[in-house]
Parts: structure tokens; C-alpha cells; sequence
């Protein structure tokens, strides 16, 4: 199923494609499936905050290859006859109600959503073949394991740098033995806590996988000195420097 969940992913980064027929997007030129094992674009995505405006176009591609219940098919087409459990208060619309392999397609994500959580998409598909005499479907199937839709309540965060990594308050500061450094990340990263002394000595290091979404270093001073520190969290774009205090 690898490769047809490799169709799912272009599928679902043009967001449930028969929703709504719309003309308003346009596919980017400039996202092109060199090895055709299809393409999206863009790779990363602004998250959907709780309660603010979204619109995001997708320009993605369909593989020419799909391995479906064992067998490896040269793929003729396929339809997305619905989609259910979309979040509330989103609507989606595509450039065609029908997909071919190696043709760009658009869609359109748009609305202000209205739920925060995560949405496991159910998707009914209906892929069709061609042996020679033309296109045989291999019947609908539903998929629900693929695409989850995460809508996030931004608390604490700025909402007009959703798409920019963000450290946010240290919280307490001063403190006398936990602190919380948060942070917000738009993508997948790898997030990196250090602490140094007033004398730039390394005096503590941390590193955690995160998700997009919000995520914190719980941070133990109990044995540092009381005074003041500085400290960094750094991602694989962006680094940002700090100072707490800790007191008695």
C-alpha cells in the first residue's frame, strides 16, 4: 500500500478534491514531479489556528503507479467520491473532479475554522486501471489512517507569525526550581534547549522531536546557583536567546 498512500498524499494536500468544483485556483506552474512519483506543493503548510481565517491553494500531482491489495498497477485515474469528517467551519473546492497521472491539479482550502482538535479524514476513493480496453475501476475503498487535519488553539502565540517558529514567555521568571520555556513550531523540527551562565558556560542541554503545533521544555534549576542566566532554543532554521532568573 506504500505507494498508493504516496497517491493519498498527493490526494490529501489538494484536500478532499470532489468537495466542491471551483475554477478560482490555479495550479503553480513551478511545482513539477521530476521522478513522477507524484508531487505536492507547497511541502510546508501554514497551520490552522482556532477561530482565525485560512486559505491555502495546493498544486499537486498524481503518481503514475499505484500497489493496491498486493498487485502494482499503471494508474489510468481515480476519483474521490466524498469526504467526511472535514472540521468545521472549512470548505474546500478543486480545479476537477476527475484525476489523471503527470497533470497538475489545484484546490483550495479555505474558512475560519471553529473546533480546535484533530480530524482523521475518511476518504472514498475509486482508482481505474487501463488493460487495454479501456478504464476498469477496481471498485471504491475507504481510506481513514492516512490524513489527520490538527487545528490548533493558539494560546500565546501571534497569530499573524502562524507560519514562523515563535518562542513564547518564560513562565515563571523569576523562578526557584521549575520553569516552562514553550515554543511553536509550523513544521516537523528537531528543537534544541541550552543554558549557559553569565560567564557563556554550557550549564545545561536538551533536545526534543516536535511536531507542528505548541510544545514546551520543562526546565529543573534546582541545581543551578541562584542568579542570572541566559539560555537558547534553537531550531534547524532559527536561533533565539533569552535570560531568566533564578531565585533562592
Amino acid at each position: 500500500m506504500k505507494r498508493f498512500l504516496h497517491i493519498l498524499t498527493t490526494l490529501i494536500t489538494g484536500l478532499f478534491l470532489t468537495v466542491q468544483l471551483s475554477a478560482q485556483c490555479t495550479p503553480d506552474p513551478a511545482c513539477l514531479d521530476t521522478l513522477q512519483p507524484g508531487e505536492y506543493c507547497p511541502q510546508d503548510f501554514p497551520p490552522l489556528l482556532l477561530d482565525l481565517p485560512y486559505d491555502e491553494v495546493i498544486t499537486f500531482i498524481l503518481a503514475l503507479e499505484l500497489e493496491y491489495d498486493g498487485t502494482t498497477y499503471t494508474l489510468d485515474s481515480i476519483a474521490v467520491d466524498s469526504v467526511r469528517n472535514i472540521p468545521p467551519g472549512l470548505t474546500y473546492s478543486s480545479s476537477a473532479t476527475g484525476y489523471v497521472p503527470d497533470s497538475a491539479y489545484c484546490s483550495q482550502l479555505s474558512g475560519t475554522p471553529t473546533q480546535a482538535g484533530e480530524f482523521p479524514i475518511a476518504f472514498y476513493l475509486e482508482p481505474f486501471v487501463d488493460f487495454g480496453s479501456g478504464p476498469v475501476s477496481l471498485g471504491q475503498f475507504m481510506d481513514d489512517t492516512s490524513v489527520v487535519i490538527t487545528v490548533y488553539d493558539p494560546t500565546g502565540i501571534e497569530p499573524r507569525q502562524a507560519d514562523q517558529f515563535q518562542v513564547l514567555p518564560v513562565v515563571p521568571n523569576p523562578f526557584s526550581e521549575i520553569t516552562r520555556i514553550s515554543f511553536y513550531t509550523p513544521y516537523q523540527d528537531r528543537v534544541s534547549l541550552q543554558v549557559y551562565n553569565i560567564l557563556g558556560k554550557l550549564m545545561y542541554e536538551e533536545t526534543q522531536s516536535a511536531s507542528s503545533g505548541e510544545h514546551q521544555f520543562v526546565f529543573n534549576g534546582n541545581e543551578l546557583l541562584p542568579g542570572t542566566y541566559f539560555y537558547r532554543v534553537i531550531n534547524s532554521r532559527n536561533l533565539y536567546t533569552g535570560k531568566f532568573i533564578k531565585s533562592k
